[in-house]
């Protein structure tokens, strides 16, 4: 009886992950007359999974902890259950704020959407300066208030970015073209590496901590039948984590007179003088923006979504250089 109610309990999560995981109930809100800026989806369900998954994990675990009457032997496990959950509930609430800050916009008004809140309705001509921090847009209302802040990651940017230069033209406010570091720029996944390390770090001290609970013993961790959770779980983080090195080496250097493309196996660097077409394209589903540079009869894609920091100024860079050297371009 009791395997069945562990089994219900996990069918039962995974019917929730699938419920929240679908697309479906939030194109019923999409404004048929506006066009909608938002997250991409795959982000957002990914962290209602991961949240729902890890609430899961660490209540089925003390309800075990509960029943082998650990917790009375051991209380400090109690907050670190209580931490996973909180974590649990924590990555759900973050998917929630994904989806609520998306944004509807026409020719007349924009429609954000503002977590815990009521969205706010924004004529175009109530807005008061427009400025480019990094790559981002951001809009500000009356009396300096920031009201929104975009990036190339979100569904829809280019339309809206195209409509805010048009309606807020007169009033974007110039920034210079980037710093230079020692000459050189350099173009990394930031974000994406700090948060697969944090992941890491959560499942491998969720492990040691976990595994010395009542007759659970580290030392016993990899011999014994009922804890294969536990050297699955490190098998996990150390993936996790390898896959972290691997973002932090997939970056791109370049200076004004080079470009280096770098990964955790390779190193590969070309003179400008030598690039012979730039190509620019949205690809996948998810219509991501790229950028293809030809060199030596190969083209190299620079993905927005990858360097969401980045782009825009290597962007800036590229339309500069392909006018200086009249380099053949497509898309442009």
């Amino acid at each position: 009886m009791t395997y069945f109610i562990e089994l219900g309990f996990w069918v039962a999560i995974a019917l929730l992950a699938g419920f929240l995981g679908s697309s479906k109930r939030e194109e019923k809100r999409v404004d048929p007359n506006k066009t909608v800026m938002r997250r991409n989806p795959t982000l957002r369900f990914g962290m209602y999974t991961i949240g729902i998954v890890l609430a899961a994990l660490f209540i089925f675990i003390g309800t075990m902890a509960a029943k082998d009457k650990t917790t009375e032997e051991e209380p400090w496990i109690i907050p670190v259950i209580l931490l996973g959950v909180l974590v649990g509930v924590f990555c759900m609430v973050v998917g929630y704020i994904l989806y609520a800050q998306h944004v509807f916009f026409d020719e007349e008004e924009l429609i954000v959407g503002r977590p815990f809140r009521s969205s706010l309705h924004v004529k175009w001509q109530e807005i008061s300066r427009m400025e480019f921090v990094g790559n981002r847009l951001v809009l500000y209302a009356a009396g300096g208030k920031k009201l929104l802040k975009t990036d190339m990651t979100l569904e829809n940017y280019d339309l809206f970015s195209d409509m805010a230069k048009r309606m807020c033209s007169s009033k974007q406010a110039r920034d210079g073209k980037g710093v230079w570091k020692n000459g050189e720029r350099v173009m990394g996944r930031h974000a994406a590496k700090w948060a697969v390390f944090f992941v890491s770090a959560f499942l491998v001290v969720s492990v040691l901590v976990l595994g010395q609970m009542g007759d659970y013993q580290l030392s016993k961790m990899f011999v014994r039948s009922d804890m294969v959770i536990f050297p699955v779980a490190l098998a996990i983080a150390a993936a996790i984590f390898l896959y972290g090195i691997w973002l932090h080496s997939d970056r791109i250097r370049y200076t004004k007179e080079e470009i280096t493309f770098c990964n955790l196996f390779s190193k590969k660097t070309f003179q400008w003088r030598t690039l012979k077409k730039i190509r620019r394209a949205k690809v996948g589903q998810m219509e991501v923006e790229k950028l293809f540079l030809t060199f030596e009869g190969k083209e190299y894609a620079v993905n927005s979504a990858k360097y969401v920091m980045d782009y825009r100024d290597f962007m800036d860079f590229i339309i500069d250089l392909a006018l200086r050297q009249g380099t053949p371009t497509e898309n442009l």
